[in-house]
Formats: C-alpha cells, structure tokens, sequence
C-alpha cells in the first residue's frame, strides 16, 4: 500500500491496520505494534509526521483497553 507523507492517518486507520496485521502475523498487539514501528514506520517514529504517530498510538492503546474489557 503507498502512503502519502503529507497524510494523516487516522486513528481508525491504524486500528484496523494493527487487527489487520496481528491477525496475518497470528500475533498479538504488542508485536503488532513492534512489527509496524520497524516496517510501516521505517524504525523512524515521525516518519509519517507527528500527528500520524499520535493516532498511530492512540489507535493501540484503544485497543489494548478494548483487550482489558
């Protein structure tokens, strides 16, 4: 998929990207996140710009709460 850097992605982007790539990796959240920090992000935490690494965290602790429910 090609993401425009002057996006911001949206917190609902990246939840069902994160339920996306936990189930494709039959794994959970946290390597979820580890997966797409070192591969969507580049290793590079703004690489999409700040406000898209907000939502991008944002996005796993909506669902880590969703989890604790």
């Amino acid at each position: 998929m090609t993401v425009n850097k002057s996006s911001v992605l949206s917190v609902e982007y990246f939840v069902s990207y994160l339920k996306l790539v936990a189930s494709a990796r039959n794994s959970g959240l946290e390597e979820a996140k580890e997966f797409m920090k070192e591969f969507f992000f580049k290793g590079e935490k703004n690489y999409y710009g700040q406000q898209t690494d907000e939502n991008f965290c944002r996005a796993y602790h909506k669902l880590t709460n969703l989890d604790k429910s």
